[in-house]
């Protein structure tokens, strides 16, 4: 009962969101048009980002990758343009995840998605103070320790994985921590999926208990921060309208038609997006 709760909310808020970011667009249409990119396009990629999303594959790095290499807004814009894309697509696909049996404890679930919310609402206040070369470096540096993290999972766990649906109390308390943090760094723009998916599976979760977990703080963090994004209004428009509507039509594919993908190739294929990510962010 509580988890369902707790999906019926997320999807509430992420469809709020929505709306509010559609809104705004429209009410901001000339801005808009004058934004670079096709929007014919962005709407296109916006169906495979989030449909890939379901798989665990981080939006954030997609988006990163599509933003940079396309020059479609500036770096300090990054940020605000990852968090406020992934509102309502995040919310879909955590309400799907949310839904039948339940894999995650209550109490891990909650714990670490008030941890992730109190760490978001701390970043987004920091992150108004970033120029976008600081964001560009922050966010290198913090995809590098990433993939450090998931570079030690698969040598550690030499393909083994856990089956716990909760944590015990020592590891619950570090995994509050590093949800506070990520939660923290998360709204600098910082994918958390692929570091929090090591994490989750380093302490012996199972790897259906991890990715729900993950996908759920995925889309609670970014909301907990959010009003101060949108407020400032940093983002890309485009691309935040396109994946309100078409992001969130990938997502409902993606948790409709689940691909069955072995864990070493998400994690051969997260490791290749990490390091084109990083060097595109490396570069000016």
């Amino acid at each position: 009962m509580a988890h369902q709760i707790i999906a019926w909310l997320l999807l509430g808020l992420g469809l709020v969101f929505g709306a509010v970011l559609l809104r705004r667009g429209w009410r901001e249409r000339e801005a808009l048009r004058q934004e670079r990119g096709r929007m014919w396009l962005l709407c296109a990629l916006e169906v495979p980002i989030y449909f890939l999303a379901t798989l665990g594959i981080s939006d954030f790095l997609l988006h990163t990758l599509l933003l940079r290499r396309g020059r479609l807004t500036a770096d300090e814009n990054l940020p605000g343009t990852l968090i406020a894309a992934g509102l309502t697509p995040g919310a879909v696909i955590a309400f799907a995840l949310l839904q039948g049996e339940n894999p995650v404890e209550l109490p891990t679930l909650l714990l670490c998605c008030a941890g992730i919310a109190g760490g978001s609402v701390l970043g987004a206040r920091f992150v108004r103070r970033l120029d976008g070369g600081k964001i560009r470096r922050i966010m290198a540096v913090a995809l590098i320790a990433s993939m450090a993290v998931l570079i030690l999972k698969l040598i550690l766990s030499a393909g083994a994985s856990g089956a716990a649906t909760g944590l015990s109390p020592w590891f619950l308390a570090l995994a509050v921590v590093f949800s506070l943090f990520w939660g923290a760094v998360n709204m600098v723009g910082v994918p958390m999926k692929a570091a929090g998916t090591a994490f989750f599976l380093l302490l012996g979760m199972s790897p259906l208990s991890t990715l729900t977990l993950v996908l759920v703080m995925g889309c609670l963090g970014p909301m907990s921060g959010s009003v101060e994004v949108i407020r400032g209004g940093r983002y890309h428009r485009k691309t935040v309208c396109a994946a309100v509507i078409f992001g969130s039509l990938g997502a409902v594919l993606g948790c409709l038609f689940t691909v069955a993908i072995s864990p070493l190739a998400l994690n051969v294929l997260l490791l290749a997006v990490m390091l084109v990510a990083i060097v595109t962010m490396l570069r000016k």
